[in-house]
């Protein structure tokens, strides 16, 4: 190898090692993503899952807020079913603007 072409070859990587690490960031971010709506998921379910026990809202707030400390949490029980709503706001690490709303919603039946 010439020392033209190892300089060709250090400029090409130079040029394209921003875009690979930007890549490697954004695929980062997307694993988090789902890693952060099973946990409001599961937060749901187990919020539902101590209404239907009979235990109180205080309770299964606390629950999802131990899951998912930064969630909004609706709760909702009427005609033997409980229902907890949970909704979290991701943020992108650097990019505060590109952020995603995520949520979920479980039901169960009050025993």
């Amino acid at each position: 190898m010439t020392r033209r072409e190892s300089g060709m070859v250090t400029a090409e990587t130079a040029v394209v090692l921003p875009f690979v690490i930007l890549v490697a960031a954004s695929l980062t971010w997307v694993v988090s993503l789902g890693t952060t709506q099973m946990r409001v998921s599961d937060a749901a379910r187990d919020g539902a899952r101590i209404l239907a026990r009979g235990q109180t809202e205080d309770q299964a707030r606390a629950a999802v807020s131990e899951l998912v400390p930064d969630a909004v949490v609706s709760v909702q029980v009427s005609s033997g079913r409980a229902t907890v709503k949970v909704r979290t706001r991701a943020e992108m690490p650097l990019v505060p603007k590109a952020a995603v709303n995520l949520s979920a919603r479980a039901v169960a039946v009050i025993e």
